[in-house]
């Protein structure tokens, strides 16, 4: 009696439950960056799961592993693909679009830069320019010391502001 097809077997299995453990923990690391950076946790483990995917997915197959609506792994396609994070396939007649993940970190620091730290830095200049009525209204004593503190915060917004058009520069060559 031959050993050989339940070892196999039992490897193929090993092999399975590990791809999963693997897909998991990245859609996982991948979901705690995108909530870090402002964005749905969903989208980074949509992200994820394809990033550590050796063969394309597709939504229902997203959908399953990740436990995610339809809806949510629509969507979460959707934007991924206007980032350019993803590339869909479709190969010979088929009509199932399947997912495979772009390795380049470009699109999600450009996503970042554009949709969180400008706007950010763009309210936080008007906040700080209103700090001068009020500053004007402290005591001297108190008043010199704010006044360091705020021009340091008016700096490193200036430092941001200028590094900026220079971060951008470099993820777009």
């Amino acid at each position: 009696m031959s050993h050989t097809a339940p070892q196999a077997e039992s490897a193929a299995t090993e092999e399975a439950a590990s791809l999963r453990l693997i897909q998991e923990e990245m859609a996982g690391i991948f979901a705690d960056l995108a909530d870090l950076l402002g964005n749905p946790s969903s989208l980074g483990s949509i992200y994820g799961l394809l990033f550590a995917s050796t063969e394309p997915l597709s939504m229902e197959e997203i959908v399953e592993r990740l436990g995610v609506s339809t809806g949510t792994a629509s969507q979460g396609l959707r934007r991924l693909a206007e980032l350019q994070a993803i590339t869909p396939h479709k190969s010979g007649g088929e009509r199932l679009t399947r997912y495979s993940a772009r390795l380049e970190l470009r699109p999600f620091v450009a996503m970042f830069l554009d949709q969180q730290l400008l706007p950010r830095l763009s309210r936080s200049s008007a906040r700080l320019s209103s700090l001068a009525k009020p500053l004007a209204l402290i005591s001297q004593s108190k008043k010199e010391i704010l006044k360091v503190r705020v021009d340091r915060a008016v700096q490193w917004h200036r430092l941001a502001r200028n590094l900026f058009p220079l971060i951008q520069r470099f993820i777009n060559r």
